[in-house]
């Protein structure tokens, strides 16, 4: 087995100094298992130029075999320490759903599972799971994933939040009534959905001239500018909820809600035991919130 890994890295390489490199071992050594190997066989493998080797048609025949399998060997180890031995699971998702709903629960899982560790990567765009090596994504969308096992969490609802302490100018009983308000924007690469033209226009309400705005590029600055009472904000629910029933920021009656797309939990193909635990644990307690 020794002598075919080292074909491999020779045949990958074309050079006996750089498999020597990759391998860990001496030119010697190389040259010397790869020596063997043609006597055992009697025949030539490759032949060695001045700086390189190149694969004789013997060589390439074995190379046909060898490196399928040998690559067909390192996956399945790679698998089975993966589902097996692994206790640290990738977990990516949204700075805001990170921020206000996952982190403020991550506590009871850990207590749950004190020998899995969790690794959270938060961005708020969409990686790839498989090259980046992520096996769980909790994703905001209209369209169920098409790979690997999903599952959707729950469907948000947005509507205006401020804090009590802001004051608004006259009373709120009607959407329109928000037209003269001081409304905070999001600005940057967030969906139509999440903006003021979008809400108005499901409220039946026509927004001709633009109302006193702040805007920020972030939306936990959005919602950190509502709390401090700068203006009147769009958030969702469930990610806003522990604020709301925190009084840090308070909301208009069921009638200013639109309802938009689901947040879905997915899991990567080839995710591990550990994964797996992560994703049950998630969906249960999505279920019970």
């Amino acid at each position: 087995m020794n002598r075919l890994v080292t074909f491999e890295a020779a045949c990958r390489t074309a050079n006996f100094s750089r498999a020597a490199e990759d391998l860990g071992i001496t030119r010697i050594s190389v040259s010397r298992q790869i020596a063997e190997l043609e006597s055992m066989l009697d025949v030539t493998l490759f032949q060695r130029n001045h700086r390189s080797v190149s694969l004789t048609e013997a060589g390439k025949q074995l190379e046909s075999a060898i490196v399928p399998a040998l690559t067909a060997i390192a996956d399945t180890l790679s698998q089975i320490g993966e589902s097996k031995g692994s206790t640290r699971v990738s977990v990516t998702t949204t700075t805001a759903f990170a921020t206000y709903w996952l982190m403020p629960r991550l506590g009871e899982f850990g207590a749950l599972f004190p020998e899995i560790e969790l690794n959270l990567v938060v961005s708020d765009r969409y990686l790839d799971l498989e090259a980046e090596e992520i096996d769980i994504a909790i994703r905001y969308t209209a369209d169920p994933p098409t790979s690997g096992r999903s599952v959707a969490l729950f469907r948000e609802r947005v509507f205006p939040v401020f804090s009590p302490a802001y004051l608004a100018r006259g009373r709120l009983e009607e959407p329109k009534d928000l037209l003269n308000e001081v409304l905070i924007s999001l600005a940057g690469p967030y969906r139509p959905e999440a903006r003021w033209p979008y809400w108005f226009r499901q409220m039946g309400v026509e927004m001709r001239d633009p109302s006193p705005a702040v805007t920020m590029n972030t939306y936990i600055t959005m919602l950190q500018a509502a709390i401090e009472g700068q203006g009147i904000a769009l958030a969702g629910s469930p990610l806003v909820d522990n604020l709301i029933e925190a009084g840090s920021l308070a909301t208009l009656p069921d009638l200013f809600a639109v309802e938009r797309e689901c947040f879905f939990l997915l899991e990567r193909q080839r995710a591990g035991a550990s994964a797996s635990i992560f994703y049950d644990w998630l969906s249960n307690h999505s279920r019970k919130s």
